[in-house]
């Protein structure tokens, strides 16, 4: 009798406990299974307690890293609650992200003055405030990174737009910097005469304070259409003295093939890129011809400017020559006709 050969259960049984595995979480390398991504919304106010304008950005950090961001639609609220359908969220999610971090929120790169403990699948209502006055004008992009310095050792951190090679005196663990960039000046700060805006502004802002900071290059980035019709040499980095309410330069150079310019400090603060536009040279009037555009540069109210190429008047009981002859002191003079007379009589009287 042919015997019928048994069932092949065990490969069957393989590929169900695979499928099964499918259907199981992934597990995280601790061996927890793998988290989600934790919802805010809420009010959301200046430090006045006036609602934040809509275009407001709001970024989440943890340790430095941004781990969500998004951008207030109507003042005074953000996120949406879990019950607006496919409304987009305020999501703030990892996957480097563990259960009990600390959630820092930054508005337009102003920190709030709350936080939250991030929870893997949570849906928090969550007021956010300003611990300061939210810049005047919206910013273009808002961002933080994680700052890790062993003292005395430069470390470049990259900002995007703008960038920083940060010296510390001392070793800084777990630090954030921020990085909000605009195209006008935050605050409406008024550029300096003969100076040009090219669009280019930053607030640059850490939890560094600023005496344990040795030195900070700052660097900032500009494309060629920033710059037309600016003499791009001219480009350097400025900082905002809010003690005397001026752009002031900092030392340092541009690259104009990166189009790039740095700038050397000991803070942060807020910083500019600023120019000078070129003017056209006057065109010479009359006769003889002369060459015309070029470059000039307008000499300041408080200099006089040395005149040349005048010919001093010439004397009318004097002998005209070909040329004018400048005084000169200390050597011999010729006579007037009061001196002529002055000395014949000075002889007659000696005669007698």
């Amino acid at each position: 009798m042919k015997r019928t050969p048994a069932p092949r259960t065990i490969p069957i049984l393989t590929l169900l406990i695979a499928v099964s595995l499918l259907a199981v979480p992934a597990l995280a390398d601790g061996g927890a299974p793998s988290t989600i991504p934790h919802y805010f919304y809420g009010q959301i106010y200046n430090v006045d307690g006036s609602n934040a304008p809509a275009g407001s950005i709001i970024v989440a950090s943890v340790a430095g890293n941004p781990f969500g961001m998004t951008t207030v639609t109507t003042a005074g609220q953000y996120g949406v609650n879990r019950t607006d359908g496919d409304a987009v969220k305020f999501a703030v999610w990892d996957p480097a992200m563990s259960p009990d971090d600390t959630i820092v929120f930054y508005i337009d790169g102003v920190r709030a003055t709350e936080s939250a403990i991030y929870e893997s699948g949570g849906f928090t209502n969550l007021t956010l405030t300003a611990s300061a006055a939210l810049p005047k004008k919206q910013p273009g992009e808002s961002t933080t990174r994680p700052v890790n310095a062993t003292a005395g050792q430069p470390v470049t951190v990259d900002g995007g737009g703008a960038s920083v090679n940060l010296t510390t005196k001392g070793d800084c663990q777990g630090e954030t910097l921020v990085f909000t960039l605009f195209t006008q000046p935050p605050d409406d700060q008024a550029i300096p005469p003969g100076n040009d805006n090219i669009g280019r502004f930053a607030e640059i802002t850490s939890s560094i304070t600023n005496d344990n900071i040795q030195k900070v290059i700052v660097t900032l980035h500009y494309t060629d259409s920033d710059v037309a019709g600016i003499d791009e040499n001219s480009i350097r980095v400025y900082w905002w003295s809010t003690a005397n309410s001026t752009w002031v330069q900092l030392p340092g150079g541009v690259d104009t093939a990166a189009n790039i310019a740095w700038g050397e400090t000991d803070h942060f603060s807020t910083f500019a890129l600023l120019g000078v536009t070129p003017q056209p040279a006057p065109t010479q009037r009359g006769g003889g011809g002369g060459s015309s555009g070029g470059v000039f540069i307008t000499p300041t109210s408080n200099v006089t400017p040395t005149i040349t190429g005048e010919e001093t008047p010439t004397p009318v009981n004097a002998t005209e020559t070909s040329a004018a002859t400048p005084a000169v002191t200390g050597g011999p003079t010729t006579a007037t006709g009061a001196q002529a007379t002055q000395a014949a009589g000075f002889l007659l009287l000696r005669r007698r």
